[in-house]
């Protein structure tokens, strides 16, 4: 997620902490809390802030002409986060969550059946205790080192936080790596984070300044207002560049600001990219409280490649394709760090 996302989800988790403490001290005009008007507002909050209804080519007034009578019909909660989920699936966007704050009802996150599965194909620790030679930790998210005396290596996890942290400590990864003769940068499993730094950390590796993503966002209640495109470039950033050899290394959980850092990268080019294509979910997002307590993510933007392509949905393919199996990765096997390593010899 990016870092809007969560900011607004820790704003609305306070507030309705706080309200769950002094409700009984508080007195006001009842809350319409039905299962048709947490349907009704969800549904509108993605009619008149959702970026990708054209994309995606949906139909959203089908969806709640096909909805609206299910929600009227629930009887419990489970019921009615059954319909909302039903109604957001069809958006399939990763980006998309119903946080129910219930402990008899799970959460939602739309795409692969509306739960985000386990990694299966990626594990850190196999990389620091099996390949890595030398080994730096800024922190749990923020890691690089070498994997041969000449291979460096740099794992980021997320791009939360702020740019100053990023700014440092990849000035202190380029100095360490900087004899080396090539870099393996791996993000298999990023979480997201801000765009801004992504631009930056892929600017480490560029050697002219380049276009790699267009964005814009919802500014209007019709389907098609959106604000007025911005052009992103890479381009050299930090006190030196690394323009030696690099391989990107991503799998279908690198998602959101790992995304656009992947189309970032993409454009150097000294960067070859290894793996399995990213998750398809890169817009901007923002969080709202239903009269019930739940609250919901909607994604705001409409990004696009440098090629003017939506990827929304769909992932960045690799140039090489290589998935590791869940086998390998318990038996502590790495099979395409492994290719990214015959690569650079």
């Amino acid at each position: 997620m990016k870092k809007q996302l969560t900011i607004l989800t820790g704003i609305l988790i306070a507030l309705l902490f706080s309200f769950s403490s002094c409700q009984e001290m508080m007195v006001g005009p009842e809350v319409d809390n039905s299962n048709e008007t947490n349907f009704r507002q969800m549904w509108e909050k993605f009619d008149s802030h959702y970026g990708l209804f054209l994309v995606k080519n949906i139909d959203w007034n089908k969806v709640y002409a096909s909805h609206l009578p299910m929600a009227k019909a629930a009887k419990t909660d489970a019921e009615l986060f059954s319909v909302l989920s039903s109604a957001v699936h069809i958006l399939d966007d990763k980006h998309i969550n119903i946080y129910t704050n219930s402990p008899a009802l799970t959460d939602y996150n739309s795409g692969l059946n509306g739960h985000i599965p386990a990694q299966e194909d990626f594990d850190f620790k196999v990389v620091r205790e099996k390949y890595l030679t030398e080994y730096h930790e800024e922190t749990e998210d923020f890691i690089y080192g070498k994997l041969t005396p000449e291979i460096g290596y740099i794992h980021i996890e997320s791009f939360h936080g702020e740019f100053s942290f990023y700014e440092k400590n990849m000035e202190k990864a380029i100095t360490a790596l900087s004899s080396t003769k090539g870099i393996i940068f791996d993000i298999r499993n990023h979480k997201g984070g801000s765009d801004l730094v992504s631009r930056h950390v892929a600017g480490r590796f560029a050697s002219s300044k380049k276009l790699f993503m267009t964005s814009k966002k919802r500014n209007g209640p019709r389907h098609d207002q959106f604000e007025a495109p911005i052009n992103w470039y890479v381009e050299p950033t930090g006190k030196s560049q690394y323009t030696k050899p690099v391989i990107l290394l991503t799998t279908s959980t690198t998602i959101s600001a790992g995304e656009t850092f992947t189309f970032a990268m993409r454009e150097n080019d000294n960067v070859t990219h290894i793996g399995t294509k990213t998750a398809g979910a890169f817009s901007d997002v923002i969080a709202q409280q239903l009269p019930n307590g739940w609250i919901i993510t909607v994604g705001v933007g409409d990004y696009r490649g440098s090629d003017s392509k939506s990827y929304e949905g769909v992932g960045i393919t690799p140039k090489i394709i290589s998935e590791n199996m869940k086998a390998d990765v318990l038996k502590g096997v790495d099979k395409t760090l492994e290719l990214a390593l015959r690569r650079m010899d």
